[in-house]
C-alpha cells in the first residue's frame, strides 16, 4: 500500500494600494485603488452600496487584485462622507437616485480616476452591490461603453418612507 500526500501551497499575489482622490462639481471623492502584480490587467470599477466605500469594499478590492484584476472601489458620497445611520444612508443615496446626472458625472470622475492609474476602463467591468448595482446599472443605461456591468440586487428609489 502506498500513500500520496499532496500539498498545496497558496501564496499570495503582490498587490499595491492606494487612496486615490477625484473632484467632481468641486467635492473631492475619495476612492481606494488596489493594484494587481501583472501588466495589464483589467480594470474593474467596484461601487459600493448605501453604507458608502468602507473596509468592506477594499476587502473586496484587494481580494480581486490578488486574482489579477486592477480595482478601483469608487466613492459615490464625498471624501469623509461616511453614513452612519439608517436615515444618512437614505439621504445619500436618495439625493443620487434622484439626481442621474449627478450619479453619471461622479462615475465619469471615478473613471478618470481610474484611467489615470494606466487603466482602460473601457475594457473594464462595473459592479456594485444593493445602491452599487443601481449605479451600475445607470453607467450603462449611460451608453458608455464597457465589457460588462454587473449589479447584484438592486433597488430602485421611488420613496424610502414607505420602507
Amino acid at each position: 500500500m502506498s500513500l500520496m500526500a499532496l500539498t498545496f501551497s497558496q501564496t499570495a499575489a503582490a498587490i499595491t494600494t492606494k487612496n486615490v482622490t477625484y473632484t467632481v462639481d468641486d467635492q473631492a471623492y475619495e476612492g481606494y485603488y488596489s493594484k494587481a502584480d501583472k501588466a495589464n490587467a483589467p480594470f474593474i470599477l467596484l461601487i459600493h452600496d448605501w453604507d458608502g466605500l468602507t473596509d468592506y469594499e477594499r476587502k473586496r478590492a484587494d481580494m480581486l487584485a490578488a486574482e489579477g484584476y486592477n480595482v478601483l472601489a469608487a466613492d459615490m458620497f464625498g471624501q469623509g462622507i461616511r453614513p452612519t445611520s439608517i436615515e444618512e444612508n437614505k439621504r445619500l443615496t436618495g439625493e443620487l437616485y434622484d439626481d442621474r446626472n449627478k450619479m453619471r458625472r461622479i462615475l465619469a470622475g471615478a473613471l478618470t480616476a481610474g484611467q489615470l492609474q494606466g487603466n482602460d476602463v473601457r475594457k473594464g467591468t462595473t459592479m456594485g452591490y444593493c445602491f452599487g448595482g443601481t449605479v451600475a446599472l445607470e453607467l450603462a443605461r449611460s451608453g458608455f461603453e464597457q465589457k460588462a456591468f454587473v449589479p447584484s440586487r438592486c433597488l430602485r428609489y421611488s420613496n424610502w418612507s414607505k420602507l
